[in-house]
Formats: structure tokens, sequence, C-alpha cells
């Protein structure tokens, strides 16, 4: 007997709840308050005596997400907000799958000083892309922006259309320099671990057995933390981890191995 579906909201995407939280982040540090603090600030009315103020604790906990016209609001009282909010990593990083149109398109958003990394004008062709090599990743790494690793999922998901497993090992090198600048970073630090799990899964490394057999494999960012990262960081966040009351994080702690009929195989 087949179960019937159950009713209920659509799951939210991961990466939704860590643009909530990122949000509320860049807020809480624009005014150095609690969430309760900012609910206070953008109430139009007083308070009940027994009224309870949880809004933001939901959004800051990932639980749920505003609404696009309080997203607006909110940018009126604390200005760059909605800029954090719907900042293009989080659209890179929902799709599924990308176009060369659409990855031109996501390339033409990028800062000036970084689109010309990418982009140089040819005489009598207009702007063409450049080769992606290891002098770019260097650059890229060095400025350890967000933006930055914007750059590296558009390359992985490039890498996939052009079969090229040189273009994605340089991708995920960019993507791995980056990892301890992005942590660093005091917007996205409380949620680096989720952040870089998700990627992790999501753009797997590709192990060719023969010409034509590949194998996925996860090679998660905390063995590249626990090697390369700054003593400091690395202790901050492993003490993140240890605190932290999710229990959904994806994968597991080791390198997974995956074949193409979706068998796991994991190393000890």
């Amino acid at each position: 007997m087949t179960e019937p579906k159950k009713r209920g909201r659509k799951p939210r995407h991961p990466i939704e709840s860590m643009k909530t939280r990122v949000w509320v982040e860049y807020i809480k540090q624009s005014v150095d308050a609690s969430t309760y603090s900012v609910e206070l600030i953008l109430r139009d009315k007083p308070i009940e005596p027994l009224e309870k103020l949880y809004r933001w604790d939901k959004y800051q906990n990932g639980l749920h997400s505003p609404k696009p016209e309080y997203v607006d609001f909110v940018n009126q009282k604390f200005s760059g907000s909605k800029d954090i909010y719907d900042h293009v990593l989080w659209d890179v990083l929902v799709q599924d799958a990308l176009s060369y149109e659409k990855i031109d398109q996501y390339i033409s958003l990028m800062k000036p000083e970084i689109y010309f990394l990418l982009v140089r004008a040819v005489e009598n062709f207009g702007l063409k892309r450049r080769p992606f090599n290891d002098e770019i990743v260097e650059v890229l790494i060095n400025r350890g922006e967000i933006d930055c690793l914007v750059v590296a999922i558009l390359m992985l998901h490039e890498s996939t259309h052009l079969c090229s497993p040189d273009l994605r090992q340089l991708a995920l090198n960019l993507y791995f320099g980056l990892t301890p600048k992005i942590a660093a970073h005091p917007l996205y630090f409380k949620v680096h671990p989720d952040l870089f799990d998700f990627i992790d899964s999501t753009f797997k490394h590709h192990v060719f057995l023969a010409p034509n057999i590949r194998l996925d494999m996860v090679v998660f960012w905390r063995a590249f933390r626990d090697n390369y990262w700054s003593n400091d960081l690395k202790v901050a966040s492993q003490h993140l981890e240890e605190k932290s009351s999710s229990k959904n994080r994806v994968g597991s702690l080791k390198t997974r191995i995956e074949s193409l009929d979706g068998k796991s195989y994991y190393d000890t």
C-alpha cells in the first residue's frame, strides 16, 4: 500500500536559510545590537505588556525568511542590507546547471576589478573571455572577496559543460584557497561550515579510473582547514562547530567517493 503524500510546505532550500542568517548578521553588526533590539528599531507600534518578539529570532536561526517587501523596508533603515540578501552568490548556488550564456551573464555582474580579470577586449571582436589559469586563481585568492567565490562556482559549472578536469581542478583550487578568507569574514563566519559543506557536496571532485570511468569524490573542506588555515582561525572554526546545535549537517566528516550508479565508498 502506497502511503499518501503528506501535505505541507515545500522544504526550504538550505541556501535560503544561510542568506537569511548572513542578512541578519549584517544588520546586527551595523548597529552592534541583538535581534531583539533590531526588531524594536523596526517596529512601527509600541510593544504590548505580554507581547513576545520572535520574528528576528527565527530569521537569525534561519527558520524563516523575510518577504521581498520586508527586505525592501529593512533596507530603508539599514542601507546595504538588501545587497547582502540578494547577493549573486545565493542565486548561483541554488542553480542545478548553468548555460554558457547564463555564466557570462553572471560574470558581467562582477565588479570591474574582477570582471576584467576574466574578460578582455579583442580588436574587431569586442569582449572575450580570458583563459582561466593559475595566475587568475592566485589573484582571486589574494583578493579573498565573496565575489571571488562566485567565480569559483561559475567555473565549476563551466567545467561540467566542457567536461574539463583541468578547469574543474583550477576552480576547486580557487574555492579551497578562498575558504579561510571567507570564514574569517565577520558576516560569513557563523555560516561557513554550512556553506562549505553545501559546496563540497554539490561540486564534487572527479576521479577518472579510466577515460570512460569516472567517480565523484567529496573532499570536505575540514581537511584543508586542519592543515592549512592559521591556528587561531582553525581553532575558532572548530569551536563554532562544537557549539552548533545543527543536526542536519550535509554529509559526514569523511571523504566520500560516489560512483555513477549511486553507490558510495568510504575511505578509512
